[in-house]
């Protein structure tokens, strides 16, 4: 199977080019009075005809951003106005989720009075580097995903941001993630379940049938066992102390603690099962590979896309790794621990939100409502294989020529199956231990009483309090 990026559109390539030279001139990369590179060059650079730049160009100059000068060439203009600044914080993962530099380019086209001015976050430290940030006077609007805005809410800066009115359209179980004592804090941009994602082709070679709703995670071992015999390789791979993945087990078994006979805290029978599970699979270092464990999330699709594992834990988001590739992909729900087991899956919704004490806030609003509107969701879908979290758009049928699973709008009959991170009924915080934990754990640096009693402490005490 090729592997190999296949060729973006030429619609694609024409929007990169002209989105990117007006970021550029927006954010004074280019400034006034500076001529940009000859057309040949530019048609170059981003893989289009003369004819295409030359068109590209013309919209520029509709907007005021540029002037061609016959036999000179195109040069850059001073706004005719002064533009308002949209300061905007998000984590840097956006530009692959959604495509933000498309969504900001069009607000601009639209809005050519405003400059929305990104800043990246650290992922690591995201919400309290952005609580400071805004607390400076320093953010307009934040992007934050569902377990940032419960870690913000449990800081009690849920207040810092400012309240929205309800946004007709959008998914429901969207806008719940965002809300917090009956006031909606921000808009949802786009939401996913976590799945299980699976290479067509190597089940075919292997002889074995795809994954479908019935897997327990028993079956998903016995599968992995008989595709790495088949194929000389490991079969399945995802990091295991992302709370995003290992918070998933707990999801299907709950999240409860018990006292043993000596009277110490440790799990419940039924918690201990769950990561008795997720153990015999991590562990089993025939089908899941050992030397990735406890890596960063970047590193489960290239495994993926190189054909060395068969099967991933992932979210739609990481989709958009593919969108490009000639990969015999699909997509399946998260087994089950149990047989005959109600199906439950974490769901991960991004949204953007008003810094409340914005000094540009109807602005702030503006774009805030721009990415949760009808024109913003339908590029999300047309232009990713990303899910929008206006229904509408979510489901229409798009054109172009993405490589989407066959299995795409599979999420919609999952939505009884899906939950948050606050449902397991303890803060983030607990969560992070979790992980710290469950490292040093896998780490053999701490035998699995010890691992059950800390984690049933935990549990314990928070819920004590």
């Amino acid at each position: 199977m090729n592997h190999k990026p296949g060729r973006k559109s030429f619609r694609e390539r024409l929007d990169h080019f002209v989105n990117k030279l007006r970021t550029d001139i927006l954010s004074g990369v280019l400034a006034p009075g500076d001529y940009l590179p000859a057309e040949s060059a530019l048609a170059k650079q981003f893989q289009l005809s003369n004819k295409s730049v030359r068109k590209g160009l013309e919209g520029l100059v509709e907007e005021g951003l540029i002037r061609k000068i016959d036999r000179v060439g195109n040069v850059v203009l001073a706004p005719d106005q002064e533009r308002i600044r949209i300061h905007f914080g998000f984590s840097s993962t956006l530009f692959k989720d959604f495509l933000l530099d498309d969504l900001i380019a069009e607000f601009h086209r639209l809005n050519p009075g405003f400059h929305v001015l990104p800043l990246a976050l650290r992922d690591y430290d995201s919400v309290s580097t952005g609580v400071e940030l805004i607390q400076n006077g320093m953010l307009d609007v934040i992007s934050l995903n569902s377990s940032q805005f419960q870690e913000l809410a449990e800081l009690g800066a849920a207040d810092l941001l400012e309240e929205l009115e309800p946004a007709p359209g959008l998914y429901p179980i969207a806008t719940e993630a965002f809300s917090e004592r009956g006031r909606l804090h921000a808009y949802p941009i786009s939401l996913s379940p976590v799945v299980l994602c699976y290479n067509r082709r190597h089940f075919q070679e292997a002889g074995l049938p795809e994954p479908d709703s019935y897997w327990t995670w028993d079956d998903l071992i016995a599968s992995a066992e008989q595709l790495s015999q088949a194929r000389g390789r490991h079969a399945v791979y995802f990091p295991p102390a992302s709370d995003n993945r290992y918070s998933v087990f707990l999801l299907q078994s709950g999240l409860t603690a018990a006292v043993d006979s000596a009277g110490a805290a440790t799990l419940s029978a039924e918690t201990a099962y769950s990561l008795e599970v997720y153990s015999r699979l991590v562990n089993n270092h025939r089908i899941f590979p050992k030397y990735m464990a406890g890596s960063y999330e970047d590193e489960t699709i290239p495994l993926f896309v190189s054909g060395q594992v068969s099967m991933i834990l992932t979210t739609y988001f990481n989709l958009n790794e593919f969108k490009n590739l000639e990969l015999d992909y699909d997509l399946a729900p998260l087994p089950t621990l149990k047989p005959r087991q109600p199906q439950k899956t974490l769901l991960v919704t991004i949204g953007a939100a008003v810094a409340g004490n914005s000094r540009e806030k109807e602005a702030a609003r503006q774009f805030v409502r721009f990415l949760a509107s009808e024109v913003a969701q339908k590029l999300i879908r047309e232009r990713t294989v990303s899910i929008p979290a206006r229904k509408r758009e979510a489901e229409m049928t798009p054109g172009g020529a993405l490589n989407r699973p066959s299995r795409y709008l599979m999420y919609r009959e999952l939505f009884p199956t899906f939950f948050y991170h606050r449902d397991l009924g303890v803060p983030i915080g607990v969560l992070k231990s979790f992980r710290k934990l469950l490292n040093a754990y896998w780490s053999d640096m701490m035998d699995e009483e010890a691992l059950y009693a800390a984690m049933g402490g935990l549990i314990g005490e928070h819920r004590d309090n």
